[in-house]
């Protein structure tokens, strides 16, 4: 592990990508010993805990021991994954968004199918992890913790598409918030918070066409949105703005 940063550090990913036809076959993880994290990754290892650690707010100091321990063990496992894996996710990443500019929905379908076959090899990592949490946390605890791990992105773009769409019922709410967390059980194994944004993009994907067929015309609603977001920010400015000074 000497010489890399941990994954959830704002780290650039030194890739050698050459050509987009890098392998995509998974590597998996290895069983072999760990080696000793330096002082960087360990003091970054130590912070993302804590921020967890914090969310969860347990009041019980050896379950969250335990829980911290748990955390440690996969997100150790899952560095060493994308330190293996990551060029080859990269360059896929890159032919879905290429695809989707080009909306081209065949060859990014064909991107995500590949991406999907990488990380099937850190599923039973994951399906681990998920377990053990189980054994010390509640299921609405878990959720907090995948939640950590993903910045509220649930939270926040289930309430930015209420904002957006207007008069949605409890049917298309049920739909939206069930593919945001389908999103976010598969962004908690990303590396970098651009990839973990990714997985929210591939799921926001189906939940835009689902609301264009329920009547929604979702290029206009992101219009609007965008105009009264702008209208909000000049009024604001102008009602913050400092008195015009009297003339002499």
């Amino acid at each position: 592990m000497k010489n890399k940063t941990f994954i959830f550090g704002a780290f650039a990913l030194a890739l050698a990508t050459g050509s987009l036809n890098l392998p995509v076959q998974a590597v998996e993880v290895s069983n072999a010993p760990a080696a000793a994290l330096t002082d960087r990754e360990q003091a970054t290892l130590e912070k993302h805990l804590k921020q967890i650690l914090t969310a969860l707010n347990l009041p019980d100091a050896t379950q969250a021991d335990a829980v911290r321990k748990i955390l440690a063990a996969h997100l150790t496992e899952l560095d060493v994954w994308h330190t293996q894996n990551d060029p080859a996710i990269k360059v896929l990443w890159n032919q879905f968004n290429q695809a989707r500019g080009k909306q081209d929905e065949t060859n990014a379908d064909a991107a995500l199918a590949k991406i999907d076959a990488v990380y099937a090899s850190i599923k039973p990592e994951h399906d681990h992890f998920i377990s053990a949490l189980a054994t010390t946390l509640t299921p609405a605890q878990i959720e907090t913790v995948e939640d950590a791990l993903t910045i509220n992105k649930v939270r926040i773009t289930f309430n930015a598409y209420g904002e957006i769409f207007h008069g949605l019922t409890g049917e298309q709410n049920g739909f939206i918030l069930k593919n945001l967390k389908a999103a976010r059980e598969e962004a908690i194994d990303a590396g970098a918070m651009t990839e973990k944004s990714a997985f929210f993009k591939k799921y926001k994907i189906k939940i835009e066409a689902y609301l264009t067929a329920q009547g929604y015309d979702v290029k206009q609603s992101y219009k609007d949105f965008v105009a009264k977001q702008k209208a909000e920010l000049v009024a604001k400015k102008s009602t913050n703005a400092p008195a015009a000074a009297p003339k002499p």
